[in-house]
């Protein structure tokens, strides 16, 4: 895989640290770019500094790439790459990157599929939502969103969305402060306790983690309590952190 340069179309706000980045990939003839839903990129700085961030476009949205950063004001790095993003007009990218994505797990009709995101992970399950979205697939979805607070759910509306257009498709928004949420009246606690709740039997699911190692891992142990097997799980946290 090679760096291209992509166009910084736009980076606004969702919430008070959130933005959302929308990129234009170059045209090529003789050498498509693509990527599969669920993979992630790598955005360079100038300095050769990179990071990386889901994809939260689906394959089939053309040369448009949408992101989702959280600003970090207290990283110098991640300061110098909003402000970019915010007042630069391209920025170099490697796109196609990771395993956890849909291409390395077949879509069976028949099996359920669980995501769970935490925070800004929310950006790769909506790439493989609106990949699944666009097949017509019918398996039985379960999206999961866990935040510290409401305001950090930035696009419940669109998850919402999903679940009040298609008959298949469950959102779950899990808050884990609600005392610092005033007005919530939905689903409260850790991630994966609310998702071990809510069913006795995990055997037939395919299960999507993805947010921070500590997340992961915590939700995989408490699947496993429960007789999971661990190889029906997908994280990129598996291949970035792994355990010793």
């Amino acid at each position: 895989m090679s760096r291209i340069v992509a166009t910084i179309l736009a980076a606004d706000q969702l919430n008070r640290d959130v933005y959302r980045v929308r990129l234009l990939l170059p045209t090529s003839d003789s050498d498509p770019v693509s990527f599969t839903a669920g993979q992630y990129l790598d955005l360079f700085m100038p300095s050769g500094k990179k990071a990386s961030f889901s994809i939260a476009s689906a394959p089939d949205s053309g040369r448009e790439l949408e992101l989702h950063i959280r600003h970090t004001p207290d990283s110098e790095f991640n300061n110098a790459l909003v402000s970019h993003l915010l007042h630069e007009s391209t920025i170099e990218l490697m796109l196609g990157l990771g395993d956890c994505c849909l291409s390395s797990a077949p879509v069976d009709p028949n099996q359920p599929i669980l995501f769970a995101a935490a925070s800004t992970g929310f950006s790769q399950v909506k790439s493989m939502v609106e990949y699944l979205i666009g097949l017509g697939a019918t398996n039985p979805i379960y999206v999961y969103w866990g935040a510290r607070i409401e305001e950090d759910l930035y696009l419940r509306t669109l998850a919402m969305s999903w679940a009040e257009h298609h008959s298949n498709i469950h959102f779950i928004p899990v808050v884990s402060e609600p005392e610092n949420s005033a007005g919530w009246t939905g689903r409260c606690g850790l991630l994966p306790d609310a998702i071990c709740e809510d069913f006795a039997d995990f055997s037939s699911f395919s299960v999507f983690g993805c947010g921070s190692p500590g997340m992961v891992y915590a939700l995989l142990d408490a699947l496993e309590a429960k007789g999971f097997d661990a190889a029906q799980m997908q994280s990129d946290v598996f291949a970035y952190a792994p355990r010793p």
